[in-house]
């Protein structure tokens, strides 16, 4: 059934034959956008005020079989925007009425994924009868309206202390921190230091609970963190995480931090204890106010020699230095996520220039002067393969194919002063 890909499509195939029903109902019921779908078999429902649904009688015993069956295919619920809900007190009638043989209401759900809050009233009764099958849990939040809201809390309390329960991956997606929101999230992080290989949290306060927390996860190998600014932590806060980070999370492969714009000025020191981590695989810092000096690319290189994604977005480092990074680095770098800035002194001595052997893109470069047009289309031909992609303003981009060609692939991504003042779309 995998060659159908939508949900009437499916439909349709458990009607065929005894054959194919049940192999197209499983796929139909794995992944659940609601669980309307779900509670409907429970009995017919009706609008009680706005989308809310609820029972229109009481629910009978002989309902659960087939809510049981079903139940059992589910793997996956990942909430959106949806048209109806179900009401709070009529998921309250629905657990309270269920049969003492049905111990989990999901009894296989491995993953959650919430990203909008309008079906989250029903997930707070939810979350304490969910099954240890669960791996992965997200909360997201696209605004600031559930900030700090009582049904967050009680969610991420219930996870928090679910028997049996081994998570592998932990995102809390703009859920604005709070003290007890942070609290919650610990203690999670407390309860599953030995299962958690991923967490991800997209408004993160570098508070000293929570840099225990995290540098006790002794399976971590991915950590994404969006700091706020509410706390101003300083370069020698960062150190700290990192130094933390280095010493007790062995396994961590990927990290990727972003701090907010217009942050104040740090040096490598901030989060030089990470090159101690000698398999890192990918490493992106988001941080305007970074300011990186050769020698520090220099240490990098000598310390993460399977690193594939080497950046640091909205650091500017001069052109030359991609020379540097491709002596200091090993093969297996893959992508360099840089600002490049223009400078006079390009390399054009191809005995002293040492190529990339395995570089896919470079992004990004900074707007490239006419005059300097074929000096910096010769450099990159002499540095990168044939093919790579070389990230850069639509008129740049425009410019270097007309001069050198494109046995670079250059690849116009924003528009510059030329583009904006030029009739007609910018040509990649």
């Amino acid at each position: 059934m995998s060659f159908i890909n939508n949900r009437s499509g499916l439909f349709a195939a458990s009607l065929v034959c005894k054959t194919w029903s049940p192999i197209a109902l499983s796929h139909l019921w794995r992944a659940l956008y609601s669980v309307v779908p779900l509670c409907k078999l429970l009995g017919p429902m009706t609008s009680i005020h706005d989308w809310y649904l609820g029972y229109t009688d009481t629910i009978s015993e002989a309902n659960w079989t087939r809510f049981e069956f079903y139940s059992q295919k589910i793997r996956k619920i990942c909430g959106g925007r949806i048209q109806a809900t179900i009401e709070a007190g009529s998921m309250i009638q629905l657990l309270n009425s269920r049969p003492p043989s049905i111990r989990y209401i999901l009894p296989r759900v491995t993953e959650i994924e919430w990203m909008e809050t309008n079906e989250i009233g029903w997930l707070p009764q939810l979350v304490p009868l969910l099954s240890p099958t669960l791996k992965s849990f997200t909360l997201h939040s696209s605004s600031d309206r559930i900030s700090g809201d009582i049904d967050t809390i009680v969610i991420l309390r219930h996870l928090a202390f679910l028997p049996g329960l081994k998570l592998e991956k932990l995102e809390a997606d703009w859920i604005k921190s709070t003290e007890d929101i942070d609290t919650a999230l610990c203690d999670i992080l407390d309860r599953q230091r030995e299962s958690l290989m991923i967490f991800s949290h997209k408004s993160f306060d570098l508070s000293e609970r929570f840099s225990a927390s995290i540098s006790r996860l002794r399976s971590l190998l991915i950590l994404e963190l969006d700091f706020s600014d509410s706390r101003h932590p300083t370069d020698r806060d960062f150190n700290n995480f990192s130094d933390a980070l280095a010493s007790r999370c062995s396994e961590l492969r990927v990290v990727q931090f972003r701090t907010v714009y217009g942050a104040p000025e740090r040096t490598f020191y901030a989060f030089q204890p990470l090159t101690r981590i000698k398999e890192m695989k990918f490493i992106q810092i988001h941080c305007s106010g970074l300011v990186l000096e050769l020698q520090d690319l220099q240490e990098m290189g000598a310390s993460w020699r399977s690193l594939a994604v080497l950046g640091f977005s909205y650091c500017e480092i001069p052109l030359p230095w991609l020379s540097a990074i491709a002596r200091h680095f090993s093969s297996t770098l893959e992508v360099i996520d840089v600002n490049l800035l223009m400078s006079e002194d390009i390399d054009h001595d191809h005995t002293t220039l040492t190529p990339f052997s395995s570089v896919k893109r470079v992004r990004s470069l900074a707007d490239v002067p006419p005059e300097s047009i074929h000096s910096v289309g010769s450099f990159f031909q002499r540095l990168v393969a044939p093919g790579t992609i070389v990230e850069c303003s639509y008129g740049t981009a425009r410019r270097l194919t007309e001069a050198v060609g494109s046995l670079v692939r250059w690849r116009g991504k924003w528009k510059d002063d030329e583009d904006m003042s030029s009739p007609g779309s910018p040509v990649s």
